[in-house]
């Protein structure tokens, strides 16, 4: 391929060619309409009679001139439908495009052609800019790191409405990795002064994304050499203590579908949300003392701070 494309670009477009193939007119509805196109050209080579009735799928006769008509009708509609559905795969290809642009870190291995096939039709019906933009990312994502965005994922995504995105992008500053977990703290008291209310916990529970379960809690061991750090933006909140001890968070998990959906939407922080769950967990757990750091460096998953003047590196 053209050596002025990205690694990026190129994998793109292999998986454009092997994705775009089959998605256009369905085999049974072109079979349909071809048979029907030969009937009515071999009755117009009959003299032209107009007259004449021809059957219909439905087993109905109808005269050949409503036929024809019916016929023109039904190409004008299928051609309008699939212009529209080609116009929405290439908006979302165009927004994978400007992400893979100058990406040239990609893994070799290939993308799974049923995820492709799944993707494209789920894409064709996508014509909102702000949802054709976020899958957009989820093929440049899958493309970077194939198997990084589930099948499951996938289909939850297309039954998401634009609203229901919104509002997941609304509760984005609220979430935190708490040691491989993605969930929001599950405090009456912190979580009504950002608006975080249950009903919106509800609603993103039952579009698959987030556990609304209220009894779940997390169950965190720390010690000095395994402390407890969170890493949120450009800030390291960091567990201090010397003895083994036991940090329990009751909070509302995402689910991997959550997570996978969390991978694409656009990085939103509150800091001063983070600095109210510092403050919950020192009150809760009052035998160890909880620091806050500035991350100097973020580097794929080392990260890098400094406390007390000493550079520390760790894996995220």
């Amino acid at each position: 391929m053209n050596e002025n494309f990205s690694n990026g670009l190129q994998k793109l477009y292999n998986c454009v060619s092997k994705g775009l193939g089959s998605i256009m007119i369905p085999q049974e509805v072109r079979n349909i309409i071809d048979k029907e196109a030969k009937q009515i050209d071999m009755l117009e080579m009959d003299g032209g009679i107009t007259d004449k009735a021809i059957s219909l799928c439905n087993d109905m006769e109808q005269p050949l001139g409503e036929v024809k008509e019916l016929y023109r009708r039904t190409c004008s509609r299928m051609l309008y439908q699939e212009m529209r559905k080609q116009k929405n795969i290439e908006d979302v290809v165009n927004e994978a495009k400007a992400i893979l642009q100058d990406e040239n870190e990609v893994a070799d291995e290939v993308v799974n052609e049923d995820w492709l096939m799944r993707f494209f039709n789920s894409i064709q019906d996508i014509s909102n800019t702000d949802m054709q933009k976020l899958w957009g990312k989820v093929l440049a994502g899958e493309i970077k790191s194939p198997n990084s965005f589930t099948l499951r994922s996938l289909d939850t995504l297309s039954k998401i409405t634009k609203q229901e995105a919104t509002l997941f992008e609304e509760l984005r500053p609220y979430i935190i990795n708490y040691r491989g977990t993605f969930a929001i703290l599950n405090d009456d008291e912190i979580n009504k002064k950002y608006n975080v209310l249950y009903g919106k916990i509800v609603e993103m529970s039952e579009c698959g994304l987030i556990d609304s379960s209220g009894s779940m809690q997390l169950t965190l061991g720390v010690t000095a050499q395994y402390p407890l750090e969170l890493i949120y933006d450009m800030k390291l909140l960091k567990s201090n203590n010397i003895e083994e001890k036991k940090i329990i968070i009751p909070i509302y998990k995402l689910t991997q579908t959550g997570q996978d959906i969390l991978s694409v939407v656009a990085d939103n922080y509150d800091e001063n949300y983070l600095q109210d769950v510092a403050n919950y967990l020192a009150k809760n757990n009052r035998e160890i003392t909880f620091t806050m750091h500035d991350i100097e460096k973020k580097d794929g998953d080392n990260i890098q701070y400094v406390i007390q003047g000493k550079t520390i590196l760790i894996s995220d």
